[in-house]
This record gives C-alpha cells, sequence and structure tokens, in this order.
C-alpha cells in the first residue's frame, strides 16, 4: 500500500513539473512596410521587480555598442528615482561591434572592450578589458546582447547569438540573458546600411521586429526582449517627431537616451516609471511626459508603434518675454573639464573654428521657466559650472528644438554657458550672419 501511494505521489510530481515548462509554438514572422508593425506579441515572461531583489543590487551588463552606451546612460539615475537603492552597471564596449565579433572575442577570450562600469551615477572606462573578465567581476542580475545597429533587421546576421547565450551561461549562470532590441535610423539619416531598408525608417524598424521575433523570441533561454527600438519609434510620433538623434543614428544625448533608459528599467525592474522625476539636461517637465510614455507604452505594446497623445506642441507666446543677449564670440568654445582653459573660452584649438561661445550666465539672469530655442540644423551644448575649478564632467550637445529651464537643469551648477555649433561639426568662419538665430533665450517678462 505504502509502495503505491509514493508511486502515485511520484506520477503527480511529474506531472506539475512538465506542466512548469510548456513549449512554445515555433514563431513564423513576415516583413511589413505598413506604417505600423502586424507582428505577433512575443511570448516571454515578464519581469517581477522582485527577480533583483535577493541581494539588494540591481546589477545589469550590457554587451554590445554604441548603442548600449546610449541605452544605458541614464539608467542609474531613472533607477534610483524609482526607488532603487543600490545600482551596478557595466558596459562592454566597441563601436559597431557585431554579434560575430563579440563570438570572436568571446573565443578568444580577447582584452579587445573597453569596459564602462556605474555603481554611484558617474561612468568610468578601463581599456583592453576582456569579456570573461567582465562577466565573472559580479553575481549579475540581467546581462544584455545586441547585435549591431546595421544588422540588426538582417535575421541572417543572428548565427553567433546561440555561441554568446552558452558562453554567458556558462560563466554567470545565475544572470537573466535579455535582448536590447535597437532603434531604426532616422528617417533622414546617411549612415552607410541604411539602404540596406530602401533608407526607409518603418521599413528599417519592421525588419528588426521580424529578425527578433524569428531568432531571439524563440530562444527560452532569452528572458526578456527589451523594446528599446518600439519606445523610440513611439516617442517619433510625439510632437518632438524625427529627432531623436544627433547624427541620424545615435540617440540625442539628452532626449533619447532617456527614452531608452526609461524602456530599460520599466522593463527589467517591473516598476513604475510615472512618478520618476530625474530629468536630464535639455530634457524639461513636458518632453519628460513624452518620454515616460514612450517607454510605458513600448513595454505594453512591444512589437507595434502607440500613437503619442502629445501631438501639439505647447504654444508659445514671445510676447510675454525678453531676448537674453549672449554677446558671442566668434570661433570659440568653453571646456569645463580642460586643466588650464576651464574658466576661459577656447579660442587657438584646431577644432576652435567649429563654434560660437556666449558669456558665462548666472540663475539670476537665466531664470526657471526661461525658453531656450535652437534652429534646425544646429546644436549646443549647455556648459556647465558647480565652482570655480575643474568640472568632473559636462554636460551633453543637444538638437532639441525648444526647452523651458527648470530647477533641475540648473541643480547645482553656479554658473552656464553655450556653445554653438553646426550638427556634423563644419567650420563656422563666415557663419557670422546665422549666428544671432540660431540659438535664441527668452527670459520671462516679470
Amino acid at each position: 500500500m505504502q509502495v503505491k501511494r509514493l508511486a502515485l505521489w511520484g506520477l503527480m510530481a511529474a506531472l506539475l513539473l512538465c506542466g512548469c515548462t510548456p513549449q512554445r509554438p515555433p514563431v513564423t514572422t513576415t516583413v511589413t512596410t505598413t506604417t505600423q508593425a502586424t507582428l505577433p506579441p512575443a511570448k516571454e515572461p515578464v519581469p517581477s521587480q522582485d527577480d533583483w531583489k535577493e541581494d539588494g543590487v540591481l546589477k545589469i551588463l550590457t554587451i554590445g555598442n554604441s548603442f548600449s552606451d546610449d541605452s544605458m546612460e541614464y539608467v542609474y539615475q531613472i533607477a534610483k528615482s524609482a526607488g532603487v537603492k543600490k545600482i551596478s552597471l557595466g558596459n562592454l564596449y566597441i563601436g559597431g561591434c557585431t554579434l560575430d565579433t563579440h563570438a570572436a572575442n568571446a573565443k578568444g577570450d580577447s582584452p579587445a572592450y573597453e569596459y564602462r562600469t556605474n555603481t554611484a551615477g558617474k561612468w568610468s572606462t578601463k581599456n583592453n578589458y576582456k569579456m570573461s573578465d567582465a562577466i565573472r567581476s559580479q553575481k549579475w542580475d540581467y546581462i544584455s546582447l545586441q547585435q549591431a545597429s546595421g544588422s540588426s533587421g538582417v535575421d541572417r546576421t543572428y548565427g553567433k547569438l546561440e555561441y554568446l547565450i552558452d558562453y554567458v551561461r556558462e560563466l554567470c549562470p545565475d544572470a537573466k540573458i535579455v535582448w536590447n532590441m535597437t532603434w531604426a535610423y532616422q528617417q533622414n539619416s546617411t549612415h552607410g546600411e541604411f539602404p540596406k531598408y530602401q533608407s526607409d525608417q518603418m521599413k528599417m524598424y519592421n525588419a528588426i521586429l521580424a529578425a527578433v521575433e524569428k531568432r531571439v523570441t524563440p530562444k527560452e533561454e532569452i528572458y526578456a526582449v527589451l523594446p528599446t527600438g518600439t519606445a523610440i519609434q513611439n516617442a517619433r510620433t510625439s510632437y518632438i517627431g524625427d529627432h531623436l538623434t544627433r547624427d541620424g543614428y545615435h540617440l540625442t544625448y539628452d532626449f533619447g537616451r532617456f527614452v531608452a533608459g526609461l524602456t530599460f528599467v520599466h522593463k527589467l525592474t517591473g516598476l513604475p516609471i510615472a512618478e520618476v522625476d530625474f530629468l536630464p539636461d535639455g530634457v524639461d517637465e513636458e518632453m519628460g511626459k513624452i518620454a515616460i510614455e514612450a517607454a510605458t507604452n513600448a513595454v505594453k505594446s512591444p512589437t507595434k508603434v502607440t500613437k503619442s497623445a502629445y501631438t501639439d506642441a505647447p504654444v508659445f507666446d514671445e510676447s510675454n518675454y525678453t531676448k537674453l543677449e549672449l554677446d558671442w564670440t566668434a570661433l570659440g568654445y568653453w571646456n569645463s573639464e580642460d586643466g588650464s582653459n576651464h574658466h576661459k573660452i577656447i579660442t587657438g584649438a584646431n577644432n576652435s573654428k567649429q563654434f560660437y561661445a556666449s558669456r558665462m550666465f548666472t540663475p539670476e539672469e537665466i531664470p526657471v521657466g526661461s525658453v531656450i530655442e535652437v534652429a534646425e540644423g544646429w546644436q549646443y551644448r549647455p556648459e556647465a559650472w558647480r565652482s570655480t575649478g575643474v568640472q568632473s564632467s559636462r554636460p551633453g550637445t543637444t538638437t532639441v528644438s525648444r526647452i523651458t529651464v527648470t530647477a533641475s537643469w540648473w541643480g547645482d551648477y553656479t554658473h552656464r554657458a553655450f556653445n554653438l555649433s553646426k550638427v556634423g561639426n563644419p567650420s563656422l568662419v563666415g557663419a557670422e550672419g546665422e549666428i544671432a538665430g540660431a540659438l535664441v533665450i527668452w527670459i520671462p517678462k516679470k
């Protein structure tokens, strides 16, 4: 009788175990060329915010390229703002690196990477780093893989993914392997690989979806797909439009990277991002709402574009403002990190002719509520100082056409100034007549 009971319990246990890991049906997709993807939603587990809480530290490693740089830039600050207490980030970087190259580096244990880490809100870099050393360096919660942007929509280039999955699993068996689904190029991009997609943004986006659905989603070892590319496409439907890259393919240092970072944090932690109050330099509160909307909708509907509710730009009435005199210095720029010249405009460098530099300003001169506008084809860096000495970091360059100055834009800075240049950084010799309308700062009337 006892033997029969044991046999019965063994049979029931076996049935329950089988039920925990159902087999997925094969996924087949086709590339569409409509203005919205029509692929079926990916069948993947939903990450839980408890997955990374075992030791109280959110640990993410990306094995990528410049697009992982873009994706990870603000993950620390966003996660902190979302309530994560401790964060450890790593990014193995080689510019334009493909899955094939990553696999070759893994096989040869090559010290080929720049290894970027962030455990306190600031990135630092070590050169000549091995993938194996980075993977072994700690017990990562998530390790992200991705394809090079130009090949991201070409499924036949994903052949080495299985090797990389096995390699990562061997070195860090408890990490959840995720896939960063990157974004399509700007419609007017001149990237050399854009013709693979007939230089059409939606064809590229749909091709990326199709490649991921065919080569990534069916793999049981891939815990989740991070819909970064869908979030970027969502944001492009807002009044900001197709202005999320700084050169046609890399994300803008402010808004574009913010959208990507929000997507990473929301998807991986499961934490809500609606109340995230961190905003990068150059992103005002209205833009922050658009970024949060784009990321939220991408995580909810990762394989289709969701139109933004923010399609009408805020009305700007110049009559309520006065124009600030910027006092330009021709063919020069500020560099707050320069040990010898952090406090003065640099006019003698080889690249000085690419810039115009404004004078320095205080928070009283550019108060909260001021509006900064930059013309199409131009960009600016809002240089910043917290003290009179050499600074440890510089704000990025932005092409966002209009932002409103907020308290976070100033933060703990005591002075700011502006380096103005054209996109692509051509010489500004002879451009005197264009400068006045290229960058305008509006101060609210008292």
